[in-house]
């Protein structure tokens, strides 16, 4: 990640970063996956996703990293795969907006400057400009925003806690990122917009996804279970 990896501009200890993730059971992940991929693969497929999104995320210097799911159960199945100088954490939400609220406040509760909130659905995501992104953050009162392709977001990053900024907000249909900017306008917040990434979620982002992974814009160190899975023979058909 160039010399601001190894020569951050903000002690790492003040930015904290979690990754949003549900508990790797049959049915309730990558469900517009199953079909074409049975439910058993899909699971294989998120965890794959969690894995190596984890060690990519790893390389980019915080203080605090957790993975954050919805229940104690769901944080008892994570932690047995997690990485090192990774935790794992439920602080709770059922609603999207409702777990990213909580999932902020879990982050900020640890005494950091700037927090942020990932998918695991985007590990072609650029480590250079999220670290950009998060040094841009630390410098204001602001909000980071990564949108998608499909019109949803890949991460959102505050410098404090904002209560109301997503409460009720419409995170399905497309054009959330233009919402919360426009919520942050009214409260006097300066937002900052990432390059758009594809998230993985339908058999034609798995597609491209396969595509992609033959090519040369894969991340440092490969996305090695992602590379795995995708050899076997039910992936086929997607390339």
């Amino acid at each position: 990640m160039a010399d601001s990896r190894h020569q951050p501009t903000v002690r790492p200890q003040r930015l904290a970063l979690g990754v949003l993730a549900k508990a790797p059971v049959a049915g309730a992940v990558k469900r517009r996956l199953s079909p074409p991929l049975t439910p058993p693969r899909a699971v294989e497929l998120a965890s794959a996703l969690l894995s190596d999104v984890l060690s990519v995320l790893t390389l980019l210097p915080m203080g605090y990293r957790a993975v954050l799911c919805d229940s104690d159960e769901a944080r008892d199945a994570l932690k047995a795969n997690l990485p090192p100088r990774w935790q794992v954490a439920a602080p709770g939400g059922t609603s999207l907006d409702t777990r990213i609220a909580k999932g902020l406040d879990h982050l900020f509760a640890t005494g950091v400057e700037a927090a942020g909130i990932i998918t695991s659905d985007t590990p072609l995501v650029s480590l250079d400009e999220l670290y950009e992104g998060l040094m841009w953050l630390t410098k204001r009162r602001g909000l980071l925003l990564g949108p998608t392709t499909a019109g949803g977001l890949y991460i959102v990053a505050m410098t404090h806690a904002e209560p109301g900024l997503f409460s009720g907000l419409d995170w399905t249909s497309p054009g959330v990122a233009k919402r919360l900017e426009e919520r942050a306008s009214a409260l006097k917040i300066e937002t900052k917009l990432l390059p758009e990434v594809s998230e993985i979620e339908t058999p034609d982002d798995l597609k491209q996804f396969v595509k992609d992974m033959s090519g040369p814009n894969k991340p440092i160190g490969g996305l090695p279970a992602c590379t795995a899975l995708l050899s076997g023979s039910d992936f086929a058909r997607f390339k």
